[in-house]
Parts: C-alpha cells; structure tokens; sequence
C-alpha cells in the first residue's frame, strides 16, 4: 500500500480474518482497540479494496502459471427455505 502503517495493518487484519474467516470484525480482532484499528484501516480513504486484493491476486496468478490450463468455477447456486416447515424430532 506504499505506507508502512498500512501494510503493518492490512498483514495483521488479514492474520486475523484467515484464522477466522466466518468471524465479524470485532470476533476475528483480539481487543477492543484492535477492533477500533481494523475500523478505522477500511474507513480511510488510501485503503482501497484493490490494493487489499492486489497480493492475493498476484500470488493465484504465479500457482496458475505453472499449469497449462486452469478452470475458474464460480458456484452461484442460491437456497431458500423460507417456504420450509420446520421438523422436530
């Protein structure tokens, strides 16, 4: 991101968010004033979620280029049970 503050942050959100990926924010930061951190990183205007991506990015295109073809699915299936009775057992 060009600042090493940033950097620093961005390295420890995503520790954080990796180690548990389905946590909410203040869930995935081990403190109070983590948590208030990792707000204000995606509030400031110089985070843009490019750069955020921008290293996961370039490290799945260097494992794809050892392969001569690689398949890029997408799984868009959608439930909904809303219409669903509940069964108790």
């Amino acid at each position: 991101m060009g600042d090493g503050r940033l950097d620093k942050r961005a390295k420890i959100l995503m520790e954080r968010f990796t180690a548990n990926p389905t946590a909410s924010i203040p869930m995935a930061c081990r403190s109070w004033s983590e948590t208030c951190a990792a707000y204000r990183f995606l509030g400031n205007p110089d985070v843009e979620w490019q750069d955020i991506m921008a290293p996961h990015w370039a490290q799945t295109q260097k494992r794809m280029s050892a392969y001569p073809i690689v398949l890029c699915l997408q799984d868009t299936t959608e439930l909904d049970f809303n219409e669903q009775e509940a069964e108790t057992r």
